[in-house]
C-alpha cells in the first residue's frame, strides 16, 4: 500500500466515524490534511531528486567525456612537439642564493638560468595570424630534413626549415 493510498483510507475514516463533539472532527480533519500536504512535499522531492541524480549522472558522463578529449589532445599536442622537436620546459624555481641547481631554460633569472630558448614569429601571410615558434628545433641535426611551420588558423604554410640549407651555410668560412 502506498502513501497515497493510506492518505486515502484515513480520510474514509474520519468520514465513516461518528464523533459527539464536531471539534474533534474538525482536529482530526485538520491533522489530516496536514499530513496529506506533507505526503505531496515529500513526492514533489523525490521527484525532484531524481531529476538531480539524472542531472548529476549526465554532468558525470560529460565530464567523463572532456577528459577523453584532453586525453585525446595531450597525446596529439606531444606528438605535434616530438615532430617539430620542441621539448617541454619544466620550469623550475631556486632561491637564487649560491649555487644554482636549475635547469638551463628555467624562470627563476638567476645568471645560470638565463639561456632561453628564442621564440621566432612570424606573420601568416594568408590570414596576418602571429605564429610563434621555438628555434630549438633548428638545432636538430639530422632528425628531419624539411620541417614546415603552418598557422594554426588557416593551415597555411608560414615557414619552413630545411636542414641541408643550414648544413651548407655551416660548411662555408662566412667573414664578417
Amino acid at each position: 500500500m502506498d502513501i497515497y493510498t493510506k492518505m486515502a483510507y484515513l480520510k474514509g475514516m474520519l468520514e465513516g466515524m461518528d464523533f459527539e463533539d464536531k471539534k474533534e472532527k474538525k482536529l482530526f480533519a485538520a491533522m489530516i490534511d496536514i499530513l496529506d500536504e506533507l505526503v505531496e512535499a515529500v513526492d514533489d522531492l523525490y521527484e525532484e531528486q531524481d531529476e538531480l541524480q539524472e542531472y548529476v549522472e549526465s554532468i558525470d558522463a560529460d565530464l567523463e567525456d572532456a577528459e577523453e578529449l584532453l586525453d585525446i589532445i595531450d597525446e596529439d599536442l606531444e606528438l605535434v612537439e616530438d615532430i617539430l622537436g620542441i621539448e617541454t620546459l619544466e620550469e623550475e624555481y631556486c632561491d637564487m642564493e649560491g649555487e644554482c641547481d636549475c635547469e638551463s631554460g628555467c624562470a627563476c633569472g638567476c645568471d645560470d638560468c638565463d639561456e632561453e630558448s628564442d621564440i621566432i614569429e612570424v606573420e601568416c601571410p594568408e590570414c596576418g595570424e602571429t605564429v610563434c615558434f621555438y628555434d630549438e628545433m633548428m638545432d636538430d641535426e639530422g632528425e628531419y630534413d624539411t620541417v614546415e611551420i603552418l598557422c594554426p588558423k588557416c593551415d597555411a604554410v608560414v615557414y619552413t626549415f630545411e636542414s641541408e640549407l643550414i648544413e651548407d651555410i655551416d660548411d662555408e668560412d662566412i667573414a664578417f
